[in-house]
């Protein structure tokens, strides 16, 4: 197994990112949440420094919004500082909103699209140059099965995913001869707070479709990120109705997209 001594986690105080942490910390790596939220920060450190395996290891959080760059890089020296250069980073803040195209305010695309894609670009750019210094180290995005395959009422959300998608494939391309590899984590639907809070305002259609793909555990996810980051592997779709739809979706697009579209006008059939 890959270890890493220095871990950075992006969206750390939930979800995906807190699980990853939580798993992280127990092999040992020292490792750096950030997050938004002060309150929630606090619980995942104190989650995760509970789970740590040497004396000397640290757990540090910072409560930053990664899409605001001009507060961002005031932090950038102070984390240096106190966890050194990084051995891998995961961008797991992320933003989403269920709503159909011509329903959705301009305001609410661009906060999904800048927090989605410019926040992570803006996380990345700050620590890969020391990364590529040291010649070694792993960058994972987080993105979504909504970022290989559109999803109804997601026009903003599986935007900001594929542009993550195709920013870490050109990072991917350009770091190759570096020693920093790059990967996507692009699972479906997850049991986190994020999916739970969107609930009270998911589009039936949307639910719909997604019911179709099932509900992962973060456990499931973890252990799929954790095992794809060792092998420097490009897309990781954990679970085996999110593979099986990437698969149709990306060797029979024309059948998969007819399929969506039909299991989309059922859906409006049962809602009326």
């Amino acid at each position: 197994m890959m270890t890493f001594k220095n871990v950075l986690i992006t969206g750390g105080s939930s979800g995906i990112g807190l699980d990853l942490a939580k798993a992280y910390a127990k092999q040992g790596a020292n490792v750096m949440l950030l997050a938004r939220n002060q309150s929630r920060l606090e619980d995942a450190a104190t989650a995760c420094t509970a789970l740590c395996s040497r004396a000397d290891q640290k757990v540090i959080a910072f409560s930053v919004d990664v899409g605001n760059s001009e507060a961002f890089n005031h932090l950038v020296n102070d984390i240096k500082a106190q966890i050194g250069t990084l051995d891998l980073i995961i961008l797991s803040a992320g933003i989403v909103q269920s709503v159909k195209f011509m329903e959705q305010s301009e305001q609410d695309f661009n906060d999904i699209m800048y927090t989605n894609v410019a926040g992570s670009r803006i996380v990345a750019k700050a620590f890969l140059p020391d990364m590529i210094t040291q010649g070694k180290g792993q960058v994972c995005f987080v993105g979504s099965l909504g970022g290989l395959i559109a999803t109804y009422g997601y026009s903003a959300y599986s935007a900001s995913k594929f542009a993550v998608v195709g920013m870490a494939g050109a990072l991917r391309q350009e770091l190759y001869s570096s020693g920093v590899g790059v990967s996507v984590l692009c699972p479906p639907e997850v049991d986190t707070p994020m999916v739970a809070k969107e609930a009270s305002h998911i589009l039936p259609e949307t639910r719909f479709v997604k019911d179709i793909g099932g509900l992962l555990n973060t456990t499931t996810v973890t252990k799929a990120a954790i095992k794809g980051i060792n092998k420097n592997q490009f897309i990781i779709v954990p679970g085996f109705k999110g593979k099986m739809s990437y698969i149709l979706a990306r060797y029979m697009p024309n059948i998969f997209a007819w399929a969506i579209q039909k299991l989309v006008g059922l859906a409006g059939k049962f809602i009326k």
